[in-house]
């Protein structure tokens, strides 16, 4: 009898320990509040509140019963100011943004066409950077508990993001994404599994491969010499996607690297596991 108490007692354990709830590690970038940084922060939302924020431009993953992290992109145009992230009615958190003081770069480019677009090249312009826009803002469910990436490419950094561009002395966009110089060839691999949403080779960007890793989560792959994905075909973590070059507007062969959060192009260094 005592036996048969033991092991009812025994399974009883079992059982509870069965229905322990394991939570991801939410491995995401650290808090970086200025431009060009992320919201990073752990907040406490009911099952309401959390249905009503899936509604907002905030990437989600919980932590434990009642704590979520959340991940929410900063535009480099917002200065130094304040961000609420608004919840129906509700204020859910209030960050303060710091400045952040970023390098100026000169090139020269000597085909004009490239600085300057001739009138034929326009309407080329303008479809490629709305078929840009529309990739970027792809926002899909499949999500990554961990957004630990290593470099797409083995390389050197030739500029970060943020920069104020200036080409042949007159200023230009800012620099959104990171480059990695590296030679022609050099394997291009994607830093976390993703659905390629689309391929192309454009006027700017040269040879390109957009990548979803799902919840607004895009990365962007330009100025490559090959690419080894189809539209629509689902990639691994750390398989290749391509490989560097030098198309497009560029003045040397080098991968021009950008992660973009709800179609808000953020610093990729934030997301790196280890420096360049």
């Amino acid at each position: 009898m005592k036996n048969r108490f033991a092991v009812l007692c025994l399974f009883f354990l079992m059982s509870c320990s069965s229905l322990q709830v394991n939570y991801p590690l939410c491995e995401f970038p650290k808090n970086s509040p200025f431009p060009g940084g992320v919201i990073s922060k752990i907040v406490e939302l009911s099952s309401s509140q959390v249905k009503a924020i899936n509604q907002e431009p905030i990437y989600l993953c919980k932590v434990n019963k009642n704590q979520w992290r959340i991940l929410s992109p900063i535009k480099l145009s917002i200065g130094t100011n304040s961000i609420i992230i608004p919840l129906k009615e509700e204020r859910l958190l209030k960050v303060e943004i710091a400045s952040k003081n970023y390098r100026e770069s000169r090139i020269n480019i000597e085909n004009l066409d490239l600085v300057t677009p001739p009138e034929s090249s326009l309407e080329r312009i303008k479809k490629e950077s709305a078929l840009s826009r529309e990739a970027m803002s792809v926002n899909s469910k499949m999500i990554h508990s961990s957004l630990k990436m290593a470099p797409p490419t083995l390389g050197i950094k030739s500029s970060e993001f943020g920069v104020k561009r200036f080409i042949n002395d007159k200023p230009r966009n800012r620099h959104t994404g990171l480059d990695i110089a590296a030679p022609i060839g050099t394997e291009i691999t994607s830093p976390l599994s993703g659905r390629v949403v689309l391929v192309g080779d454009f006027f700017y960007r040269g040879k390109t491969v957009f990548l979803d890793h799902g919840g607004g989560l895009i990365t962007t792959y330009s100025h490559m010499n090959n690419i080894a994905v189809n539209k629509g075909q689902f990639v691994r973590k750390n398989e290749p996607i391509g490989e560097v070059g030098k198309t497009g507007r560029v003045t040397g062969p080098h991968l021009h690297w950008q992660i973009v959060l709800f179609g808000v192009p953020v610093d990729p260094e934030l997301f790196l596991e280890l420096n360049l």
